[in-house]
């Protein structure tokens, strides 16, 4: 049994690889095509829960990647574009990449520490925030763009309502499924905006440091302190992602450091599948396509199940960011000898191919779309975390008809 489930886990990792590296590919997607072919006739329910946590977890250490080397972010990664583009134009790619899978290991370290007091504290939080959560969301939409100076409040509202009035179509669109139309959305909202810039000033990538940083203390607690109270709101309440999280928690705390920006976007990413265990198992609601498997494959949910998979979400977390470690210095050795306008020319060609393939026409109307409103953004000299109302009117509107 044991061997089972160390293979499992580690093929998980693997498939988990893959689905980050590759823009588009959900690992969502993924675990329930495994369902979906007759996966627990063929093996261990236990073993295929194992698969499912460990590639969720491995995933989400792995999408940074695209997202700041190659401005390719997926909703849980879309804020990471600006600080980690704007680190790998200074030659700190490497650093960048380092600090998400810091906020990974250290948060998902001190969750399973912490997980009899999350077994206790989660239940009462979800009982006090879940009909209040439209007022808080609308509060740090307002702390958003009023942190705007003078008259750039005003486009930070324009930037804002626009983003939001798409994202709401995204949406509420009964043509394709939400899930599938998050990429060009994010794409056009985040990356795009990005690459076009880069290439319209003709930006070269820098000669990058390839060394790791040394990283104080107190910003990794700080960054993961952040990340653990933002995985509490994306672990319980539906429809909160890892970008609305973190955009609420650096208004909350008003801290502008693009270090533990990383590292807390890092942590939140990687803990929302450890957390939405502990949902399942405290308030029987899984928050996470990982979590609605484990809670098809296995008969019954307990204390046993729990601590075995957040063992093997630990495992995972530490594994991968090992191999994320070794693998990223060849990577940004490579891109750094190539022709960076024609990389960024291929990576558009690229996110377009995908768009069409995947989403057909109406990705297409979407992606362009959210490009036009994208630049707004940067035209109008305000902050692109205005942009996250894609996801966060929406959603001030969803908790207010509750």
């Amino acid at each position: 049994m044991m061997f089972l489930l160390v293979a499992f886990t580690f093929l998980g990792i693997a498939l988990g690889v893959f689905t980050g590296l590759i823009p588009g590919l959900h690992v969502n997607t993924v675990a329930v095509s495994i369902l979906s072919m007759g996966a627990l006739k063929l093996a261990d329910p236990y073993a295929i829960a194992a698969l499912v946590i460990a590639m969720a977890i491995t995933h989400t250490v792995f999408d940074f990647v695209p997202s700041i080397v190659l401005g390719m972010p997926e909703p849980g990664t879309a804020l990471s574009v600006l600080p980690g583009h704007r680190l790998l134009m200074e030659g700190r790619g490497v650093e960048a990449i380092y600090l998400t899978a810091l906020g990974g290991v250290v948060s998902v370290l001190l969750s399973v520490i912490l997980l009899p007091v999350l077994i206790i504290v989660i239940p009462t939080f979800y009982q006090n925030i879940q009909t209040h959560i439209h007022w808080l969301l609308l509060i740090v939409a307002f702390a958003i763009i009023l942190s705007e100076a003078g008259t750039r409040k005003a486009h930070a509202f324009v930037c804002f309502m626009l983003a939001g009035a798409l994202g709401f179509l995204v949406l509420n669109t009964f043509i394709l499924p939400s899930h599938l139309l998050f990429f060009p959305l994010f794409t056009g909202l985040f990356g795009l905006p990005t690459l076009l810039i880069s290439l319209n000033n003709k930006t070269s990538m820098p000669k990058q440091d390839l060394g790791f940083p040394k990283i104080k203390k107190r910003l990794a607690l700080m960054g993961t302190a952040k990340a653990l109270f933002s995985g509490m709101l994306v672990g319980t309440l539906p429809g909160v992602g890892a970008s609305q999280a973190t955009v609420l928690t650096k208004q909350i705390t008003r801290k502008d450091d693009h270090r533990e920006f990383l590292i807390s976007m890092g942590g939140i990413n990687t803990i929302v599948a450890l957390f939405s265990l502990v949902s399942l198992f405290t308030i029987s609601r899984p928050r996470s396509g990982a979590a609605v498997v484990v809670q098809q494959v296995l008969a019954g949910f307990g204390t046993n199940e729990l601590f075995m998979l957040a063992a093997i979400a630990l495992m995972s977390t530490g594994i991968s960011a090992l191999l994320l470690m070794k693998t990223t210095k060849k990577l940004v050795y490579s891109l750094q000898r190539v022709n960076y306008s024609a990389l960024t020319i291929g990576i558009m060609i690229f996110l377009l191919a995908v768009t069409i393939i995947f989403t057909g026409p109406v990705g297409v109307t979407v992606l362009f779309t959210a490009t036009s409103i994208g630049l707004l953004a940067p035209l109008f000299g305000v902050k692109r975390s205005n942009l996250m109302g894609a996801l966060m009117l929406p959603l001030i509107i969803f908790y207010a008809q509750i």
